[in-house]
């Protein structure tokens, strides 16, 4: 009896101790299968995280060149600095050692150190090859110094606007840089090594390296000397009138090369987190202003080729009149005259630029002015060019065809306004102005940017009439300050009144003025705008005959010789 219950429990036990194995069992080949296929890739990570590191090794930036081949902006090789905390032995030594050479917060740099869960962290970027040699000669476990390239602006302030600047991941954060981000910044290439257990590299072990693939380079159609001269310029006339901003470009009526373009106040590249970061912006294609009696070519043009007045007409034109709510005078005059279209362009008639736009009508002037471009981006290859402002001619209150006539109740840009003056220049044709000439990849492979068709928007006859009138405006207008000896120059002169920021009515003493031209007549070459923001000074002296139309004839007279349109002994 004994031993019948002394089996029993033998057998219970046996059953037992083979239950407990094959659940054993079972777990093992759960495990076994859990890490040889469930989670095969989540342990291989983890294995090759421990055993392999990856090395990036940074492409080297394109350069941004100027027409002439001369660098804009380039990339210098830096070392930087980091650790992987997870190899470090004592973060708290390695810190005191590092900071010593860095001259950085040990405390900080122990943080850093110290987090096991990273395998990767920055200690100091971009610094010299010396403090990273001496670094190199410490041998602190965990610490790497790997090359980083710098971006480098030889020319510091010149064209700052136009090119832009990087980060310190070498992106583009604005202008050239930034619109041509993939093109400059290359690929970055990779290397693989194999390490044991002590983070060592493996002799002998089978290396994986991909090479980088640098960034193309960049040629503007920006020539640096005339930028250079553009913005020499601008300081002066702005700090002369104590200006909040001068803005200028400088353009081939023909193909829409800029040449320069740029505005004073300006900034250094190099040094750009020193400055306000309104500076940044590139107001030759941002700034929008009530372009005033400039935008007269656009309305006597728009008259003339729509037939509403023709372009030896004769006007009898009183001193001041009356549209829909408004009444409009002129600045001096208090008597009647009679002026022909010429004379309305020569002597900057408000009342004679009215009754062209009177003659017009609504429709007809609103859909030429839009033909000119206005009311929508001009399509430069650059980053935050603003469209302007015109509302649809169905939404005009009776005053308003009146206020147009003579620059006002419309938003426009500088870019916008010198290409509507390249139409008169060249012909009748609305170009695409455009900043980057060629595009040079890492293969010798050359690329041109795609280029839009010039589209013919008034005949040649209407652009060689206002031509003639703007002509005549230099000669013995308005714009006789903008005078060449050796050059017949065309121009137009504008003095607009400044809006109010709250965009109803103005400020006295608040103006814009400006001088619109190119040159030479015969055949056009270049096309200039001046714009002076709220110049200050006695009223009688501030106009744009005065102040912009003097710094027209210096950048027109430069740009001239420096792209050899005319010989130095031709134009003095």
């Amino acid at each position: 009896m004994i031993r019948e219950v002394d089996n029993r429990i033998n057998r219970k036990r046996v059953y037992f101790l083979f239950f407990l194995f094959i659940a054993a069992f079972i777990l093992i080949i759960y495990k076994l299968v859990s890490i040889q296929y469930l989670y095969a890739s989540k342990y291989k990570t983890y294995a090759d995280f421990q055993h392999m590191e990856e090395f990036v090794i940074n492409s080297k930036r394109g350069k941004i060149l100027d027409r002439n081949e001369v660098e804009l902006a380039t990339s210098l090789i830096e070392k930087t600095v980091y650790a992987n905390p997870k190899l470090v032995i004592s973060p708290e030594k390695e810190a005191r050692a590092l900071s010593e050479i860095l001259e950085s917060d040990p405390v900080e740099l122990e943080s850093k150190l110290s987090n096991k869960e990273l395998g990767f962290v920055y200690i100091k970027r971009q610094i010299s090859s010396e403090t990273a040699d001496l670094i190199s000669q410490l041998n602190l476990p965990g610490i790497y110094i790997q090359n980083e390239n710098k971006r480098y602006y030889p020319q510091d302030e010149i064209a700052s606007s136009i090119i832009g600047f990087t980060g310190i991941d070498n992106n583009g954060l604005s202008g050239i840089e930034l619109e041509y981000e993939k093109v400059l910044r290359g690929v970055d290439g990779k290397y693989l090594i194999e390490k044991d257990v002590y983070g060592k590299i493996i002799p002998g072990s089978n290396n994986n390296y991909i090479a980088p693939l640098d960034g193309g380079d960049i040629v503007l159609t920006i020539d640096s000397q005339v930028q250079y001269i553009m913005q020499q310029k601008l300081a002066e006339v702005a700090e002369a009138y104590k200006a909040e901003h001068a803005i200028a470009v400088v353009m081939n009526p023909k193909t829409g090369e800029i040449y320069a373009m740029g505005s004073y106040p300006g900034f250094s590249l190099d040094n750009y987190q020193d400055y306000e970061t309104s500076l940044y912006k590139n107001l030759g294609i941002s700034f929008t202003y009530e372009p005033g009696s400039t935008f007269k070519i656009v309305n006597i043009s728009s008259a003339i080729e729509s037939g509403s007045i023709g372009p030896e007409q004769s006007f009898n034109l009183p001193p001041s009149i009356k549209v829909g709510d408004k009444i409009i005078k002129e600045i001096f005059r208090t008597y009647n005259i009679n002026y022909t279209t010429g004379e309305i362009i020569k002597y900057s008639s408000n009342i004679g630029a009215v009754t062209s736009a009177l003659a017009m009508g609504k429709q007809v002037f609103y859909e030429s002015i839009k033909r000119f471009g206005f009311g929508e981006v001009t399509g430069i290859d650059l980053p935050g060019e603003e469209p302007g402002l015109i509302y649809n001619y169905k939404q005009w209150p009776s005053s308003m065809i009146g206020a147009l006539a003579i620059g006002q109740s419309i938003s426009v840009t500088p870019l916008q306004l010198v290409r509507a003056a390249c139409v008169i220049a060249n012909g009748g044709y609305l170009v695409t102005p455009y900043i980057v000439k060629e595009i040079r990849l890492p293969n010798d492979k050359i690329e041109y940017p795609a280029k839009k068709e010039d589209v013919k928007i008034i005949s040649t006859e209407t652009a060689s009439a206002v031509k003639d009138m703007m002509l005549e405006c230099v000669k013995d207008g308005t714009g006789t300050r903008a005078q060449i000896e050796g050059v017949n120059v065309c121009g137009k002169t504008g003095t607009a009144q400044k809006s109010n920021k709250s965009g109803i009515g103005y400020t006295e003493g608040r103006v814009i003025t400006s001088f619109l031209g190119f040159a030479p007549y015969e055949n056009p070459q270049v096309a200039v705008l001046i714009v002076v923001d709220e110049p200050q000074g006695a009223e009688n002296e501030i106009w744009g005959g005065t102040v912009a139309a003097p710094i027209f004839k210096d950048i027109m007279s430069f740009s001239l010789k420096r792209l050899r349109f005319y010989s130095s002994e031709e134009v003095s």
